[in-house]
């Protein structure tokens, strides 16, 4: 593995509006993850703990129906990805405390969830080779995801830094989308700031057209991303902080944004960034 390529240092910011749109529903009051399946239709589901539910959106955010996995539990359910084939994977790999050793993605089929009330998933089991430690020593917590894509043939899974100090880093790894039982393969990681983890690390993430869109609690970071490579484009802040786990981004070019409702700080909302040009 090659040391990281990239250090993130603020120097476009994107030229664009955030509009902050409708409230979500009650039942996606912890959305943690979003996707398009067609350029009208959103497929979102909620955070760990909640019920192993899958949710169809019409543009606005409200639901057209639920669809429930009959054969899993949502220990910690963190993104959302769709590949060319109309497979869906929701990434149970929620590790807050780096001590799980049963992580893992689900797979479905779009038609089956555009279709049905119920479904049965298959399973994607993984772990990280460089973990030897549960939980490893707090410089090395950097176990825990919440970011997931497609590209090309592989999922690509963007790790959420917990390591203390804060380093930043954000390792990149990629699985096959067979079923089976694999070790996760690390690419490079990136830095995305050394501040603190509710500012600097990923908590979602979307690759359309060469670009990889990663999610913090107050940004939308975007790099181009060719061969599985990213480097730094620009970002677009958002509003105060608040729990910004779900990120898509429409075949127009626009990027949806959902954060969890809280009774402290808010959210619940629906944000959609409309991109116009990149300047200094």
């Amino acid at each position: 593995m090659r040391k990281a390529f990239l250090l993130f240092i603020p120097v476009f910011l994107l030229a664009a509006t955030v509009q902050k749109t409708n409230r979500l529903p009650k039942d996606l009051k912890e959305i943690s993850g979003w996707v398009f399946a067609n350029d009208s239709t959103l497929i979102a589901h909620n955070d760990g703990g909640n019920d192993p539910k899958i949710f169809v959106l019409n543009l606005d955010g409200s639901i057209r129906h639920k669809v429930s996995v009959t054969n899993a539990e949502n220990t910690d359910w963190e993104d959302i990805a769709l590949d060319q084939k109309g497979n869906l994977y929701l990434g149970d790999f929620g590790n807050n405390n780096n001590t799980r050793t049963n992580l893992k993605i689900l797979k479905v089929t779009l038609k089956k969830v555009l279709d049905n009330q119920d479904v049965e998933a298959k399973f994607i089991e993984f772990s990280y080779p460089e973990q030897k430690d549960f939980p490893p020593k707090l410089a090395e917590k950097h176990f825990d995801c919440e970011a997931m894509s497609f590209y090309n043939d592989s999922l690509y899974l963007f790790t959420k830094c917990r390591a203390e100090p804060f380093d930043g880093k954000c390792f990149v790894y990629t699985l096959p989308t067979k079923p089976g039982t694999y070790k996760a393969k690390k690419r490079y990681y990136m830095v995305l700031g050394k501040r603190d983890w509710f500012r600097d690390a990923a908590t979602s993430a979307d690759i359309q057209n060469d670009k990889l869109y990663l999610l913090t609690y107050n940004r939308v970071i975007i790099h181009s991303f060719e061969n599985g490579r990213a480097k730094y484009e620009s970002h677009q802040t958002l509003p105060p902080l608040t729990q910004k786990e779900a990120l898509a981004v429409h075949p127009n070019g626009k990027i949806y944004v959902g954060d969890e409702r809280q009774k402290i700080v808010g959210g619940g909302n629906m944000y959609i960034i409309k991109p116009t040009q990149k300047k200094k």
